[in-house]
Order: structure tokens, then sequence, then C-alpha cells
């Protein structure tokens, strides 16, 4: 039994470790950003909605899952 890379996990795999990474950042956003009051230094960030902080991590979060899984070609030369 080897170690396999990311890119040849199933699709579910992937989207459930997309949802894990979004859960955590709910989880710093609810009990530290908003019960601290660090938003009020964060600029464009609204309590208790969704904002441009919330889509900022999910394109983030979806954009190093993609690139993850798209992995690296080994071209062949000769």
């Amino acid at each position: 039994m080897g170690t396999l890379a990311f890119k040849q996990l199933p699709l579910v795999v992937k989207i459930a470790v997309g949802v894990v990474f979004n859960n955590a950042w709910w989880s710093i956003e609810e009990f530290v950003i908003n019960r601290y009051g660090l938003w009020k230094f964060m600029p464009y960030y609204k309590v208790a909605d969704p904002c441009v902080w919330d889509l900022a991590v999910a394109v983030i979060t979806t954009l190093a899952i993609w690139r993850a899984s798209a992995g690296r070609t080994i071209g062949v030369s000769g």
C-alpha cells in the first residue's frame, strides 16, 4: 500500500476537504473574529452576514484544491 497523491483521490473526498477548510474558516470567524471584535479592523466585513471575506476564503480554497488536483505532468524527452 503506497502513498496516494491528492489528485488520485475521488471527487467526493476533494469536496469534503473543501467543506472542512470552509468550516474551519467559519469557526475562526465565529469564535475569534466576532467574539473579540476583530471585525472592526477588517474592511468590508459584515457581522453575521456573508461578506467579501467569506467569498475570498471560498475562492482561495477552491483554487487550492483545483491546483492540488491538477498535479504536474512530466514530459518525456528523447
